[in-house]
């Protein structure tokens, strides 16, 4: 489902909230667009004009990314691998308290 109204409409809002799903050459491209592949705003991509918004949230899944794994794409799978090794780690020292281990290389 899309609801149309206007780029102003949509900056002026208080927050932004956009949902992406599914397989789609165009929805990766759009979305490369909008998460800043260029750095830009560009008239050609509206959803690139939310890089001006302040609260705005994109969510996309993995089919809907395709192959555009941007650096930002990348940059937030390795926020949730570190926070993945740090919760393996709390739960194990639950059970054993001994001295832990070095966990969450950016690497």
């Amino acid at each position: 489902m899309a609801l149309a109204v206007g780029v102003g409409t949509v900056l002026d809002s208080r927050e932004v909230i956009v949902v992406v799903t599914g397989h789609g050459q165009r929805k990766a491209l759009a979305l490369s667009h909008a998460i800043g592949k260029h750095g830009r705003v560009n008239h050609l991509w509206t959803l690139s004009a939310l890089q001006q918004h302040p609260w705005a949230l994109i969510v996309a899944d993995e089919d809907a990314m395709g192959r555009t794994q941007s650096e930002n794409v990348k940059y937030f799978k390795s926020i949730e691998r570190v926070q993945e090794e740090v919760e393996a780690m709390h739960a194990r020292l639950k059970d054993d308290p001994s001295e832990p281990e070095q966990v969450g290389s950016m690497e």
